[in-house]
């Protein structure tokens, strides 16, 4: 297993010695969906989250998941993952931001949705919302258009894999990635130029990413 421990220097006062606030990070292990995907996952802090979107294309018991593939390719699949609705990603289930969570939904057995809360604890680990986005999001320019400010120094890789507009248009990719919560109105947006994490409304009706959260 690699553990990563990034610290940064804080100080209450100005003539307080300066204390080192540790982050830590360790690759932990896979998780595999119904279909057969598998995903690798890390831990950060006292939470474990997929580092890869979400492909399935069924639910853990079989059943059949409405999804979007990005300009309806599934070659973007391997990469980006498939985006879903918000009533796909909750398969039925009631909006929850409980902290930890308890909605299965679409993830695998074992797992489940992240609510809004439970981002915003990730988002609170690392810093807060103005610095977090560039620790979630993959360095380099290879997925992200430039200029990306990633440094994927959590491991998460956060990817730009655009949405579905409801209105039947494919947006965003390269630019940005729209990730889905348990919580009704309630997303996470990351975006290319920015290092700025955004929790904001979504229309239940776009495709967005999925990652989910251990047990």
């Amino acid at each position: 297993m690699l553990v990563a421990t990034i610290t940064y220097a804080e100080s209450c006062k100005k003539d307080e010695p300066k204390v080192d606030t540790p982050i830590i990070v360790a690759e932990d292990s896979s998780v595999t969906d119904y279909d057969g995907n598998t995903y690798r996952t890390v831990k950060i802090g006292n939470q474990i989250w997929m580092a890869e979107n979400l492909r399935s294309t069924h639910y853990s018991d079989g059943s059949t998941i409405q999804f979007f593939n990005y300009n309806n390719d599934e070659a973007n699949v391997s990469v980006y993952g498939r985006l879903y609705t918000w009533s796909a990603a909750m398969n039925g289930a009631a909006s929850s931001n409980a902290n930890p969570g308890n909605t299965q939904g679409i993830a695998p057995v074992g797992w489940h949705l992240p609510s809004t809360a439970e981002w915003q604890q990730l988002i609170n680990y690392l810093g807060g919302s103005s610095v977090a986005g560039s620790k979630l999001k993959e360095s380099g320019t290879v997925h992200w258009l430039e200029p990306n400010t990633g440094t994927n120094e959590i491991m998460f890789n956060a990817l730009p894999a655009g949405f579905y507009f409801h209105l039947s248009e494919y947006t965003w990719k390269g630019t940005a990635c729209i990730f889905t919560t348990s919580t009704t109105n309630s997303s996470v947006l990351l975006q290319n130029n920015s290092s700025t994490v955004v929790i904001d409304g979504i229309e239940a009706n776009d495709g967005i990413s999925v990652r989910c959260v251990k047990n």
